[in-house]
């Protein structure tokens, strides 16, 4: 299904969506299913998925259901720009984490960056991106291997287990034009009150992806020489700041202005970003990824992202897989339940798109 004809069909079905509603169809859209207006457009947007079939398969079909099939894409965040890029270990960043990459040389990188929705060609003001980004990279280890960090532009995440995701996605889905109030997506909100501050959380537009700020979704054990452990989530931030634009400059900017802009910046050099792990309290939880920690918890700084030059996306990003369980020693996931899932939906999708 097109941009096109997504627009085509909202603005000629005349309906407005309660505020309640739109409020949650905003926040799917913004962590992977960016699908408001088909489940406008349909009374019902589900897949007829096997039960049985394995999770990660089934949240696949669910979003290929809700925001059509688009073939060698992904099925979440589809639109994405590839860059080449260096990480630099900060000093003392090993006294965190015994990973080959916090010490000695710097490590080469691949760092795709990329708009949440299953479209490819949405522009990055469109409905179905909702102002949330994403950012994966791929370390290019010394010892021949690689490791991946995934990381999206909110705090935190509205759903602590792949099941109750499947539920939202079959919810919404199963909330189309035709359906009363409460529709079954209300009533999904109604009883996760996470998902409802997920939702009405502010989603400023970035000047370009190498001024937006990237949190982890879940908690990672990082494990120095000593053996010393503490569990922490990912923070990339602009190392000039962030930088924004306000909702009537979004509304007039070209359709790709994040990567356009930060392929400009490259121009003058490289942009840079900081790697930060938010430390956790031993009252945190590191296994459910709706709490979100206070800002008050300490910080350990990692090392500099440089971005480097712009890739050719489409002949590069099919090949690039980047999954949250692909780790080196030093780093291990927690027991968050999201991380299998998150990879084994990756996985499928990867598999999909390849075939």
């Amino acid at each position: 299904m097109t941009v096109g004809a997504i627009s085509s069909a909202w603005n000629s079905s005349g309906m407005r969506p309660s505020q309640t509603r739109r409020m949650v169809m905003r926040s799917f859209q913004s962590i992977a299913v960016s699908i408001a207006f088909s489940a406008l457009m349909a009374a019902s947007a589900t897949c007829a998925c096997a039960e049985d079939a394995p999770l990660g398969v089934r949240l696949v079909d669910q979003m290929n259901a809700l925001y059509g099939v688009h073939p060698g894409v992904r099925a979440n965040h589809a639109k994405g720009a590839v860059f080449e890029g260096m990480f630099t270990p900060a000093q003392g960043a090993d006294a965190l984490s015994s990973a080959v990459f916090l010490k000695g040389a710097p490590t080469p990188l691949v760092i795709r960056f990329s708009n949440a929705g299953g479209i490819p060609d949405a522009p990055d003001t469109h409905p179905s991106t909702d102002r949330i980004r994403g950012v994966a990279i791929k370390f290019r280890l010394s010892d021949g291997t690689e490791a991946d960090i995934v990381c999206i532009s909110a705090n935190g995440f509205p759903l602590a287990t792949g099941e109750e995701f499947l539920a939202l996605l079959q919810a919404v889905g199963a909330s189309g034009a035709d359906v009363p109030n409460p529709t079954p997506v209300d009533k999904f909100l109604s009883t996760h009150p996470a998902a409802l501050a997920f939702v009405t959380a502010p989603r400023p537009v970035a000047v370009s992806y190498g001024t937006q700020p990237f949190f982890g979704v879940n908690a990672f054990k990082f494990t120095n020489a000593q053996g010393t452990s503490k569990f922490g989530r990912y923070r990339i931030v602009p190392e000039s700041g962030p930088a924004y634009v306000s909702d009537e400059e979004a509304a007039k900017r070209p359709p790709n202005a994040l990567a356009d802009n930060l392929r400009a910046s490259l121009e003058k050099g490289p942009v840079k970003l900081r790697l930060l792990v938010q430390v956790a309290a031993a009252d945190d939880s590191t296994t459910d990824a709706t709490k979100v920690w206070p800002d008050s918890r300490p910080t350990v700084e990692l090392g500099e992202i440089a971005v480097i030059k712009a890739l050719d996306t489409k002949k590069v990003e099919n090949e690039l897989l980047f999954l949250p369980t692909n780790v080196t020693s030093g780093i291990d996931p927690s027991d968050d339940p999201i991380i299998n899932t998150r990879t084994e939906a990756y996985a499928e999708s990867f598999g999909r798109r390849t075939k």
